[in-house]
């Protein structure tokens, strides 16, 4: 007698079958499979939203949906080059693909994010403000002035200011740090006048100042707590 299938292993077999057709092109298996494989799809994009804290800082612009974007194209991606006849499951085997995909677009994320802040001046970076280092050295004294140094030490210091600021803004209450990611572009890589950011949170803009002054104060007093990160 024949032993009957587990739904685990009729699942495997289903997509054993669409990965056929999806090498011929057949846009309804195409479909079928990224249906049938959404939720591995959604558990690794969550999984990478956690990792790159993209529910609280949203940097470079990147969020779940785009996640999600990359995994289905990186899902049909492996189906055209998984080998139907190898023991490996093909969940097993594309979750490799997409998870690597995944990760490949939040790196080059936080990569944009870095530049930009770089190339618009590292004072954006600390609000305006000055910070200093755990020995009071203010960290604009150890940046570059735009003529060359030492950039892979430069860059190494920006990233961990970067890190740090970071790490601050996560213990801001939830309005003022996004007040504060949308008046100076953490969230979409585009700086917003006081103004329009009153606009958006419908806000005064009298009220709006008060409020992010208080947030720049915590944030500031943040940067200066003599702790690396």
């Amino acid at each position: 007698m024949e032993r009957k299938l587990t739904k685990a292993e009729r699942k495997d077999q289903r997509n054993r079958e669409l990965c056929v057709l999806v090498k011929q092109n057949d846009l309804r298996a195409q479909t079928e499979l990224l249906l049938e494989n959404e939720g591995l799809i959604m558990r690794l994009a969550k999984s990478q939203e956690i990792l790159h804290d993209l529910d609280v800082h949203h940097y470079a612009g990147i969020e779940l949906d785009d996640i999600l974007q990359e995994g289905r194209f990186a899902m049909l991606e492996a189906a055209k080059v998984y080998d139907e006849t190898v023991k490996t499951k093909f969940s097993t085997f594309a979750a490799v693909v997409i998870n690597n995909a995944m990760s490949d677009l939040c790196r080059k994320g936080d990569s944009s994010f870095e530049r930009q802040l770089r190339d618009n001046g590292v004072a954006q970076v600390f609000l305006d403000d000055n910070p200093v280092d755990e020995d009071g050295v203010p960290i604009a004294e150890k940046i570059s002035d735009g003529r060359v140094h030492d950039p892979v030490g430069e860059e190494a210091v920006l990233h961990v200011m970067l890190q740090k600021m970071r790490n601050r803004l996560v213990l801001l209450p939830d309005r003022e740090r996004r007040l504060l990611m949308y008046h100076y572009g953490f969230k979409v890589q585009e700086f917003k006048t006081i103004e329009e950011t009153a606009a958006y949170f419908h806000l005064s803009e009298k009220y709006l100042r008060i409020i992010e002054k208080k947030a720049l104060e915590t944030l500031r007093a943040g940067m200066n707590d003599g702790k690396i990160i």
